[in-house]
């Protein structure tokens, strides 16, 4: 987790690796430390490889939360630990495009927003399960 969204990896090594290549055969990345922090450069090169090995996700933050606490039967540490976790969506509604969430964070800090601005799923997961949790 990072504030406010949902990494797609983690900042560490993998067993199998995973390579991943471009349209022309090339090895985009090290096979045994996939993760991408940044969310930038060329599409097909950078960003697209970077988006599902370690970019954040603001929709799924949410459903994370609710997972917790369904795992921890309700438990009041649970709960707490969930709703500080969706606390952390505050600066985001607050910064860039006001009163949504972004579509995705760079997974490493300071967590730079990109993609939409105002992405409707991440806004409708953060409501239902601030909804859910109160």
């Amino acid at each position: 987790m990072v504030p406010g969204a949902l990494r797609t990896l983690a900042p560490l090594p993998v067993s199998p690796p995973l390579p991943i290549y471009s349209a022309d055969g090339r090895l985009l990345n090290n096979p045994t430390e996939p993760y991408w922090g940044h969310y930038q450069g060329d599409e097909d090169t950078q960003r697209k490889p970077a988006y599902h090995n370690g970019t954040a996700w603001t929709w799924l933050l949410p459903m994370a939360c609710e997972a917790l606490v369904k795992a921890w039967d309700g438990a009041p540490n649970a709960v707490a630990a969930a709703k500080a976790h969706m606390g952390s969506l505050d600066k985001l509604l607050l910064t860039n495009c006001l009163g949504q969430l972004p579509e995705i964070l760079d997974g490493d800090a300071p967590h730079t927003a990109h993609g939409c601005d105002a992405q409707a799923w991440s806004v409708m997961e953060a409501l239902r399960v601030w909804k859910w949790l109160a």
